[in-house]
C-alpha cells in the first residue's frame, strides 16, 4: 500500500505558483497610470515655502502656496474609456474640504503608448466626493455626465516614459471661456514620476495678460507619494 502512494504521488502533478500579472508594457497608458495614481501631499512643499506665501489668500493677486492632498484613483468607468482615473484634492489635511475634482481620460496612440490624456470636470461633483475605493461609483459615468476642456486643451504626452512622463497643455491653442465670460488662455504642465509629481496651470487674456496661476508661487505644486501605512 505504501509503495503504491508513492508511486501515486511521485506521477503527480507539482504545485505551481499562479501566473504573476504581466506588467504593463512600458509606455502604455496602464504603464502611465500608475505614476498618475496614488495618495500624494505637497506637506514638504508647503513647510519650506516661505511664510508670506503661506499666509497669502490664495487666488489673490500675491504669491501664495497652499496645503494639498491629492488622490488619483484609477476607476471603473466603461462609457469613458479603458483608463480612467478620478482626481479629488483636499486642503489643509487629508479629510479636509474637498477643493478639487476632475475626470481624465487616458489616451493612446496607434502604437498602444500614451499619447496624453483628456480633461473634464463633474458636472455634479458633490456626488462623487469621497467615493474613490466605492465598487461601481463611477460606473455609469458617461459624457452627459461631464464638462469637457475644448480639444485644444488636452494634455499631450510631452517626454518618453523612461524620463518619467511629462505632459503639457499648449497656452498658445489652448482657448477657453474665462469665468468674466472673456476668451482666455490656458496652459497646465505635469510631470509625473513613481515618487512625486508636480502640478501648474495658468491662465491669460488673449494679449498675455495674467488671469490666474495655480498655486500662486513661482513653481509648480511639488507632490510627493504618500505610503500606504502614512
Amino acid at each position: 500500500m505504501i509503495a503504491l502512494l508513492l508511486a501515486a504521488l511521485a506521477f503527480a502533478e507539482p504545485d505551481t505558483p499562479p501566473e504573476a500579472e504581466a506588467e504593463p508594457a512600458y509606455g502604455s497608458a496602464a504603464h502611465g497610470s500608475g505614476f498618475l495614481t496614488g495618495r500624494f501631499s505637497n506637506a514638504q512643499q508647503y513647510e519650506n515655502a516661505p511664510e508670506e506665501w503661506r499666509e497669502a489668500q490664495p487666488g489673490t493677486a500675491e504669491e501664495w502656496l497652499d496645503l494639498q492632498y491629492a488622490a488619483h484613483t484609477q476607476v471603473e468607468a466603461p462609457g469613458l474609456g479603458g483608463h480612467v482615473i478620478y482626481v479629488e484634492w483636499r486642503s489643509g489635511a487629508e479629510d479636509g474640504p474637498v477643493s478639487r475634482q476632475r475626470i481624465w481620460v487616458l489616451r493612446e496612440d496607434d502604437a498602444g503608448m500614451l499619447a496624453g490624456f483628456d480633461l473634464f470636470e463633474l458636472r455634479d461633483p458633490d456626488s462623487f466626493a469621497g467615493r474613490a475605493d466605492e465598487e461601481g461609483a463611477f460606473a455609469s459615468l458617461t459624457g452627459a455626465d461631464l464638462i469637457g476642456y475644448p480639444e485644444n486643451c488636452r494634455m499631450e504626452a510631452r517626454s518618453p516614459a523612461h524620463a518619467g512622463y511629462y505632459f503639457a497643455v499648449d497656452i498658445e491653442s489652448c482657448v477657453m471661456p474665462a469665468e468674466s465670460g472673456d476668451a482666455m488662455r490656458f496652459g497646465a504642465s505635469l510631470r509625473g514620476h513613481q515618487s512625486f509629481f508636480t502640478y501648474r496651470e495658468w491662465g491669460s487674456t488673449m494679449d498675455h495678460q495674467r488671469v490666474f496661476s495655480l498655486p500662486g508661487a513661482p513653481y509648480p505644486y511639488a507632490f510627493r507619494r504618500l505610503s500606504d501605512e502614512g
